[in-house]
């Protein structure tokens, strides 16, 4: 057959196979990332006081997916923890905040609103101060659309393109 060898028929076998499934798995990705769609907009990170070591980062998630995703986590190399806090007032008129355990859902065609005085995530334990023009680089971890990395600057006000005041 053309002169071929059986060891060159297998590799072009192999070869043959592996272009295929490499093929199908960038397939599924791009299906996968079309079905989990999830956007961010309007983020922001207060600047720490002094030396202090924490600081609360605030966005828009807004999934734009065909179904329901879940917030699970966060993370950032700046700091030892990222939680996701939610402020609260008292029936005594007193503020009060919580660690959110377990996920968040956010539903398709819903958005996830992060603004100072309600849900927000809370930087644990900064290595550095935050300062005013810096950026930091956050890592929202969610069931279905995976990981996603966040530009978020350091500002001591809400950037303009959203609704979450200072």
């Amino acid at each position: 057959m053309f002169g071929l060898t059986k060891l060159r028929i297998v590799e072009i076998g192999v070869a043959l196979l592996l272009t295929l499934a490499a093929l199908l798995f960038v397939g599924l990705t791009v299906w996968a990332a079309e079905i989990a769609r999830i956007e961010v907009a309007g983020a922001w990170a207060r600047p720490t006081i002094g030396q202090g070591t924490t600081s609360a980062a605030y966005m828009t998630i807004a999934n734009k997916g065909d179904r329901g995703d879940m917030l699970k986590s966060a993370r950032t190399p700046k700091a030892k923890a990222v939680e996701l806090h939610q402020t609260t007032m008292t029936a005594d008129g007193v503020m009060q905040m919580r660690k959110i355990e377990g996920a968040v859902p956010i539903e398709a065609g819903a958005s996830l609103v992060l603004k100072p005085g309600g849900t927000h995530l809370m930087l644990l334990g900064l290595e550095d101060a935050l300062r005013a023009g810096e950026e930091l680089i956050l890592t929202l971890e969610f069931v279905n659309a995976g990981a996603v990395d966040v530009v978020v600057p350091v500002s001591a006000i809400a950037p303009a393109t959203t609704d979450a005041s200072p």
